[in-house]
């Protein structure tokens, strides 16, 4: 897995090789951890919180705590414009905040903290609900 998630990252990239590395490593630390609402650990994590640590993490740059409050920080882009460490947004029936958000990592790809019990993972935007779900990316 860990050579296909490199493999991912560094094809069509504009981010450098040392950023891309940093978030192969940080999404392969974290694929599998439960999802929990308001966690913040391995013991679980949810979407806002997962997207927070990851940007401290591999870019450091802060984010908001909530979901929402990272939309009205970051500048609205086109999904066609879509690059690696790009968030992507979505509206969210299974979450009280009826947000979702992610990571974008390439090839129409996200990482993030799924509400659906498989906990953190990697899905495409083109599938449902993701698809249907689509509210918007944003970059700081």
């Amino acid at each position: 897995m860990k050579k296909l998630l490199l493999i991912l990252f560094l094809s069509l990239s504009t981010v450098s090789y040392g950023q891309i590395k940093s978030l192969d490593s940080f999404v392969n630390e974290w694929l599998g951890v439960p999802y929990r609402l308001g966690g913040n650990a391995k013991t679980g994590i949810d979407c806002s919180q997962f997207t927070k640590r990851l940007y401290k993490e591999v870019y450091s740059e802060q984010l908001e705590n909530v979901t929402w409050k990272q939309w009205r920080q970051t500048k609205r882009i086109s999904k066609a414009s879509l690059e690696i460490g790009d968030i992507v947004f979505f509206n969210s029936n299974l979450s009280p905040s009826g947000w979702h958000c992610g990571i974008y990592i390439g090839r129409n790809k996200f990482v993030h903290a799924s509400n659906r019990r498989e906990g953190v993972i990697i899905s495409d935007l083109n599938s449902y609900p993701y698809n249907r779900n689509y509210k918007g990316a944003g970059r700081l």
